[in-house]
């Protein structure tokens, strides 16, 4: 049973189960005194816990209250357990029930999805895990470290997921070993996905790559991911697929809303924040629109919408949901830099 946020007998509220395990929690380390560290790193990220414990915090952002970022969802581990289990039992029950027909029915969508596309997809998720995993490392905010700590348990969970399902779908349609692999590198459609993940695993800034990753990249990228994942096997008369990743969504919906939370957060705390998220998104908007341009071709041989439509759509509501905070939308006069060379084609 969940605790008790009040205490009748002492007539005073208690600290709460989340607030304990992250409003309370202390920062990992301390640089101030290790020579490791460069001395413009140490000199401009340092700050100090309420503890006096010297500690880095790399991130552009100006945040004096630590925990004024809250996941409105309060995951605990025990929470996210109970709730996970539940989620993988739905899961198994898919895989079980379908199993036996899982690559009869596959062989209905396009073999860019069955072939390559879902086996390539365990390499992003390992990628975005890799990111969160960062940002949690060296956050110094409990609250934002136990977000981005779940993120990671997600996306570990959708690699290994899609690994299983790349497997039984592949199992007798496939006529060669799928190297999931050489398909990450080397097969054109997902190399706007790969240049996005690994440009963005070089981000020393915390609060970028949270930025980048939750409130850019998922907005754009998740719809485009969802036609493919669900809406295409579905025309296909691919049931389990679509439940599949149906399933696994709803870990993306609280990555969304986590993205959207910490910026409101960010933009109440200090009104310079402003300015560097809208820096942010100028930088990553653009390298977002081409990971998805070039899945072109694969959402135009299996869809029913237009993929021109599709983007219109999505960016359409990106740029609603920016103006809901006060933040613009990168224009083409502002793109600048080297830019993913969209395909035209499935094939390499």
């Amino acid at each position: 049973m969940a605790k008790s946020n009040w205490s009748y007998l002492e007539r005073e509220r208690r600290t709460g189960e989340y607030e304990e395990m992250t409003v309370r929690s202390i920062g990992h380390w301390s640089i101030a005194d290790d020579k490791r560290w460069p001395r413009e790193v140490v000199d401009g990220y340092h700050l100090s816990s309420e503890t006096g414990v010297g500690m880095i915090g790399p991130t552009a952002l100006h945040i004096a209250d630590g925990a004024i970022y809250r996941d409105r969802h309060k995951l605990t581990y025990r929470s996210y357990i109970l709730q996970q289990d539940n989620e993988e039992k739905k899961l198994d029950a898919i895989f079980e029930s379908a199993k036996s027909r899982l690559s009869d029915l596959a062989a209905g969508i396009p073999e860019s999805i069955r072939a390559r596309y879902i086996p390539a997809m365990r390499h992003l998720f390992w990628g975005l895990g890799m990111s969160q995993i960062y940002g949690s490392a060296y956050t110094a905010h409990g609250t934002v470290m136990n977000s981005l700590l779940f993120q990671v348990f997600d996306s570990m969970r959708h690699a290994q997921r899609l690994v299983e399902l790349s497997w039984q779908i592949n199992l007798s349609a496939a006529t060669e070993p799928i190297d999931s692999r050489e398909i990450w590198l080397e097969w054109k459609p997902v190399q706007g996905l790969r240049k996005y993940i690994e440009q963005g695993l070089t981000v020393f800034d915390w609060g970028e790559s949270l930025v980048a990753f939750d409130f850019v990249f998922n907005p754009i990228f998740q719809p485009v991911h969802n036609v493919i994942m669900v809406d295409i096997p579905e025309v296909s008369g691919d049931w389990a697929i679509s439940h599949f990743w149906l399933h696994l969504s709803e870990d993306v919906k609280r990555h969304l809303v986590a993205g959207e939370d910490f910026v409101a957060a960010m933009l109440k705390e200090d009104e310079r924040n402003r300015d560097v998220i809208q820096g942010w998104i100028l930088a990553w908007y653009w390298r977002a629109v081409d990971a998805i341009e070039g899945l072109r071709p694969v959402v135009e041989e299996g869809s029913l919408i237009g993929f021109d439509q599709l983007k219109e759509g999505i960016l359409a509501r990106y740029s609603e949901m920016l103006l809901r905070y006060g933040l613009e939308t990168p224009s083409h006069q502002t793109r600048k830099g080297e830019r993913h060379d969209a395909v035209a084609g499935i094939s390499r």
